[in-house]
């Protein structure tokens, strides 16, 4: 099965001149996965050598071990409960993204396959979202649906890409829940009418632009 931790980051959909954090979660592998990216990618691996110093001293066991996001200090992987986990699949799937400007993308792709999970975390209750598009495609300004082609704007190695796949790594919050029995309405009321929202896996792929 395996536990889920949530990991806050740098939110880069924020706007340039301000600094928010987001909420991303998985397993260990998956975060493990994620860090073997960075480590691998020697166009930002120094950049993030201190984020990875922290990764280190947890795996050694300092589980305390805390790091900075969006200048303050916060716990570094934090235990997460799951309450529930549905999957759907979508097709020929059309939607409107909007921005942190407000700016709206007219998106599409053929395949979008994803898994919902409801978790409990430090008081706060989500579902949280991880999706694999198939040719995942945006309107340009031409009025022409276009692929991004691997350009990508959020976290680093949050979405990989490989012709026709766009693939989040680690989960993203689809919803906030006031409290438990919310949460566990809504995982019910997914089961009847599922509802997956992109937003914050999207925001990913644009960032702030």
């Amino acid at each position: 099965m395996g536990r889920y931790y949530r990991l806050i980051l740098d939110d880069y959909s924020a706007a340039s001149f301000t600094s928010f954090s987001k909420d991303y979660f998985g397993k260990m592998e998956d975060i493990a996965g994620l860090f073997k990216a960075i480590r691998e990618d020697d166009s930002i691996a120094d950049s993030f050598k201190d984020f990875m110093s922290v990764y280190e001293l947890y795996l050694s066991g300092d589980k305390k071990v805390t790091h900075m996001v969006a200048y303050q200090e916060v716990p570094f992987l934090v235990p997460a409960k799951k309450l529930g986990s549905e999957t759907t699949v979508l097709y020929n799937h059309t939607w409107n993204h909007t921005n942190t400007w407000g700016c709206i993308y007219e998106m599409r792709c053929e395949k979008a396959e994803s898994t919902h999970i409801w978790l409990s975390c430090h008081g706060k209750y989500s579902r949280c979202i991880q999706t694999r598009f198939t040719n995942l495609e945006y309107m340009n300004p031409l009025g022409k649906y276009t692929s991004h082609g691997g350009r990508m704007w959020g976290f680093p190695h949050q979405l990989e890409y490989e012709s026709p796949i766009t693939e989040s790594r680690l989960f993203v919050v689809e919803k906030f829940f006031k409290n438990k029995a919310e949460a566990i309405n809504d995982h019910l009321h997914f089961i009847q009418n599922p509802d997956p929202k992109f937003d914050s896996v999207v925001d990913d792929l644009f960032g702030d632009g």
